[in-house]
């Protein structure tokens, strides 16, 4: 049935591959696709971009038989490997309806299927959802519509009305990325994650990865107590823990979560910084190279990373200062037990 980019990662995973991996997906992730008409200044799949064609952030994506591929999950999913396949779907022809018949045959395997893509109207949506299709992702990436015309060269209100509406005829099913470090202010960041958790949307979160031969190849990445900062936020949003009007921003930086730093660590909890997104998903390096600064983890923490991702998402606040080990070691015991 023809040939699909798998993740260097997940075909390590399906045994596809020999890799060293100290942590493997437990989501399958797809590429349909192989360019893009749409020319995203990240992306090596844009079409104006010279990256590789191979690469999907800093992943290499080898190309393997759809057959072999299906056989492979289903055997992994019955081992309890993997848990569900996401496809990630450049914008080109032919590639929808190629996400049908792949899902479907997923989907009647009994595997739960997710998909990334370019979804036009509410009717693309519905039939993907009818098919089986747990979670439709169409993504922002951007923070505000002057990033995301610069960057993305499309027009803002046309995909924010867009995921408005699949929202509201889809709750719950209805997710996006967001990229942390593409040039927009913190305030600006978190204030448009307030609004998606808000609404509903499940909300992936990615760190600016340069990858070379694209426009922003030069770009360095966010620094990590910034996204830290995003991480935590979105699950405080989400479990209302946390209010928008509580938070203080100079010349758009975070300075005041705007609770005593005692409080503030009690409510943290160490799968906060474990990879953001849809169920499942944990995209082991997406961001990072092994053995470097980690931005999602892939699993969970062990005490020494949650202390430090703590002083991390404190850094530059009011809440900064030593923290009491001890009262981080019992909220750690808390979530580890």
């Amino acid at each position: 049935m023809g040939l699909v980019g798998v993740s260097s990662g997940t075909a390590a995973a399906l045994g596809l591959k020999k890799t060293k991996n100290d942590t493997l997906p437990t989501t399958a992730y797809l590429l349909l696709g192989k360019g893009c008409k749409n020319f995203c200044a990240f992306c090596p799949q844009g079409t104006q971009n010279s990256g590789q064609r191979n690469f999907l952030s800093r992943i290499t994506w080898p190309h393997y038989e759809w057959d072999v591929i299906l056989k492979n999950i289903i055997r992994s999913a019955g081992e309890g490997k993997i848990k569900r396949v996401c496809f990630q779907v450049t914008d080109a022809p032919g590639n929808l309806e190629k996400l049908k018949i792949y899902g479907k045959k997923l989907i009647d395997a009994g595997i739960a299927v997710n998909s990334s893509c370019v979804v036009e109207n509410k009717e693309i949506a519905r039939e993907l959802i009818s098919t089986g299709f747990e979670k439709i992702s169409l993504a922002l990436d951007a923070a505000n519509p002057q990033l995301f015309r610069k960057i993305k060269g499309r027009d803002w209100n046309q995909t924010w009305n867009c995921l408005q509406e699949l929202n509201t005829a889809f709750p719950g099913r209805i997710s996006t990325h967001l990229i942390v470090g593409m040039g927009e202010t913190q305030q600006e960041m978190l204030e448009i994650l307030f609004k998606l958790v808000k609404m509903g949307v499940t909300v992936g979160l990615f760190a600016f990865t340069p990858i070379k031969g694209t426009p922003m190849a030069c770009r360095k990445q966010p620094p990590v107590d910034y996204y830290r900062k995003v991480q935590v936020a979105r699950h405080l949003f989400a479990e209302s823990k946390l209010a928008w009007d509580s938070l203080k921003f100079s010349r758009g930086k975070l300075i005041d979560w705007g609770l005593s730093a005692e409080k503030f660590t009690e409510i943290l909890a160490p799968h906060y910084y474990q990879t953001p997104g849809c169920e499942d998903c944990n995209r082991p390096y997406y961001n990072e190279s092994p053995g470097g600064e980690i931005y999602n983890y892939p699993r969970p923490l062990t005490f020494s990373e949650f202390k430090n991702t703590v002083i991390q998402t404190v850094k530059e606040t009011k809440q900064e200062g030593v923290p009491d080990e001890e009262k981080i070691l019992a909220t750690y015991n808390r979530f580890s037990s």
